[in-house]
């Protein structure tokens, strides 16, 4: 597919885009997904070469998609979380030597939960992984009561998201959720220290604090409380990013639990009630400190 000049373009407002640009994701994105890659054709491009590696000097042996019709590409398997990889678009054009393109960079992240695997199944559903009130005997309800057990059209990401009611007006005072995992989770590979997670509330929601707690493989515990006091009344997701370094005596490399706390533990008054959303709970490399 042939790519025609702009109307700027042929008027000389701008020059000619020769190579590849735009790519999505953004050159040096921090916590991607395993990507559909992304970009803009040069101007007359005709077919597409896309170098994809771990290392900024990509040869021929890193040429993962060969002569694409289409400025896309769909991720190859085995991309690592954590990681940084490069990419590079060449492109062919009717007349004249191949385009070799820009170099551009993005790193994956680590993801912890996406409520993606959660079905309407027996043994699969959401609270049979997330505990709730039923067990904890805390004032938290994780799914819906009646099928689809997910919330499945306010979603931060993919196609499902976690609902969980709190009711802190009788004792305890305080609602939790929590998972364990088995075996533990290492939360540091290949060097990811932000822990992001996103929280979605409603209006009429009763104000309270949000805390997220991590627990590793000796009992440890740590919690660190939202600093956004709206998050839990406002109808629009909030992304919460938590440096791992504020679990302070928790070994992060070793996770065994995880757990959402909406209220104060150890609350002797009545608090509100309402219902937040939980998505995208992944760990992600911090950017570099500038010098």
């Amino acid at each position: 597919m042939q790519t025609s000049l702009t109307e700027a373009e042929i008027q000389g407002l701008v020059p000619p885009q020769l190579t590849a640009y735009q790519p999505e994701p953004v050159d040096g994105t921090l916590g991607v997904s395993l990507p559909l890659l992304q970009w803009k054709a040069g101007t007359t491009a005709v077919l597409h070469n896309v170098y994809l590696g771990t290392s900024p000097e990509l040869t021929e042996a890193d040429l993962v998609g060969a002569r694409l019709a289409m400025p896309m590409y769909y991720h190859t398997p085995g991309l690592q979380p954590g990681m940084t990889y490069y990419w590079r678009v060449d492109e062919t054009v009717a007349v004249g030597p191949a385009r070799p393109g820009p170099v551009w960079s993005f790193t994956t992240f680590l993801m912890i939960e996406d409520f993606e695997a959660y079905t309407d199944d027996e043994g699969s559903r959401i609270y049979e992984t997330w505990v709730d009130g039923w067990t904890n005997n805390t004032g938290s309800t994780v799914g819906y009561i009646q099928a689809p057990f997910a919330e499945r059209t306010i979603v931060r990401g993919g196609r499902q998201s976690m609902p969980l009611d709190y009711s802190n007006v009788k004792a305890p005072f305080y609602s939790e959720a929590e998972r364990e995992f088995a075996p533990v989770r290492d939360f540091t590979v290949n060097g990811v220290g932000m822990l992001v997670l996103n929280v979605r509330g409603k209006a009429a929601n009763g104000p309270a604090k949000l805390y997220l707690g991590l627990e590793d493989s000796s009992r440890q515990t740590a919690q660190v409380m939202c600093p956004h006091p709206a998050a839990v009344t406002t109808a629009a997701w909030t992304e919460w990013e938590i440096p791992l370094g504020d679990f302070i005596g928790v070994n992060v490399a070793r996770i065994r639990r995880i757990y959402l706390r909406v209220g104060d533990k150890g609350d002797s008054v009545p608090g509100g009630f309402g219902q937040l959303y939980i998505d995208d709970i992944r760990v992600i490399k911090t950017p570099p400190v500038a010098k």
